[in-house]
Parts: structure tokens; sequence; C-alpha cells
């Protein structure tokens, strides 16, 4: 069963690592990242490396609670919670 994952601070290290394997197995991944550029870039390579073009991507700085607010909009918005 192909699930939606929701993955924070994915543009490096282990989230990262955790992302480009589920989106191999063909789960449609969300990551978070506090650097709109970065994360840009990952959801890049992710889709490339993984050829899985349900890898998209919210950004949000978690010390911040209207930033943390918006991005949870926005995973109402596309759905993502459902």
């Amino acid at each position: 069963m192909q699930k939606t994952i929701l993955i924070t601070g994915s543009t490096d290290g282990i989230g990262k690592l955790a992302a480009i394997k589920l989106a191999e197995q063909g789960h449609g991944i969300y990551l978070h990242g506090r650097n709109p550029d970065k994360l840009a870039a990952t959801i890049s390579e992710i889709r490339s490396k993984t050829q899985n073009k349900t890898v998209g991507g919210f950004t949000a700085d978690f010390s911040d609670l209207n930033s943390l607010g918006q991005m949870a909009d926005q995973i109402k918005e596309r759905g993502a919670g459902n």
C-alpha cells in the first residue's frame, strides 16, 4: 500500500536518505526544509534519482509558529493530510 509521508528536516542527512528510500518504494513524499532553494534542489534531486514524480515539499521555520501554521494550511490545501 502506497502512503503519503511528510519528512521534516529532509534536505540532508538521515531525513534525506529516508526520503530517497521511501520515494524508491513509490510512496508520495513531502519534504520539509527551512531554505527554499535547498528544498527545491533536494526535491529535484530525489525526483531525478528515484523517477518518483510524487515528491513535493513545504518550507517552514519550526521556531516560528506563524511559519508552522502556514505550512499546516498548505498541507491541508494540498490534501496531504488525507
